[in-house]
């Protein structure tokens, strides 16, 4: 019986949702829990009966779309929206150095009023981007800040993360992506090229 409920939800699209499989933790009240992808790329853990009488149909990101509608054209929705993309969405092209590595986005910041209230009060302007202290670790309050791409420019270690148009990179990896040696970036970095400059002149013509 157990397993023809399995058959009949595991697959089946709820709204903004498509059931992956059946969670293997039940909810507080002894529900079962199922594991459902959202047409925005996040995953998110609902109730049975919550599907089935269409209580839930989104992750919750119909709400904070219409929430945060007059706020779309601000530069900081724009990181907002970048950062849950490469953490959550596996067609992104940075989704192997965030969400692939265990790298999510806090519940919280999955509203993004509360983000929003949060970068004002730390000091954000439209200069700076959103740096992870440890860079191993999540995007949540107690692991970041807003810095100027210069601070993380100028750090020599082939460890450190530098941010290029809303994206975290290593070395090696800015090397990677823009056809470049790690050896060459360094170099430029020394001499105090921007990152627009660094990563727009090849090699060839670097002098």
């Amino acid at each position: 019986m157990i397993n023809n409920i399995i058959n009949q939800l595991t697959g089946q699209k709820f709204g903004r949702l498509i059931v992956l499989k059946r969670s293997e933790q039940n909810s507080k009240s002894g529900n079962a829990m199922w594991i459902c992808l959202c047409d925005c790329g996040n995953e998110v853990n609902v109730i049975g009966s919550h599907l089935r009488n269409n209580h839930t149909t989104s992750c919750g990101c119909n709400r904070i779309s219409k929430v945060a509608k007059g706020h779309s054209k601000e530069r900081l929705y724009r990181t907002w929206g970048k950062m849950h993309k490469r953490c959550s969405d596996p067609k992104h092209d940075r989704y192997k150095w965030y969400g692939a590595k265990g790298i999510s986005v806090c519940d919280e910041w999955k509203d993004f009023l509360v983000f929003r209230e949060w970068a004002q009060a730390n000091g954000y302007n439209d200069e700076l981007t959103i740096d992870r202290i440890n860079s191993k670790g999540n995007y949540c309050p107690e692991n970041c800040q807003w810095v100027d791409m210069k601070v993380q420019a100028n750090n020599r270690s082939n460890n450190r993360i530098i941010r290029y148009n809303e994206i975290d990179y290593t070395v090696s990896q800015l090397a990677e992506a823009y056809n470049l040696s790690s050896f060459t970036i360094f170099n430029r970095l020394k001499l105090g090229w921007s990152l627009d400059r660094i990563v727009g002149v090849t090699e060839r013509n670097d002098g």
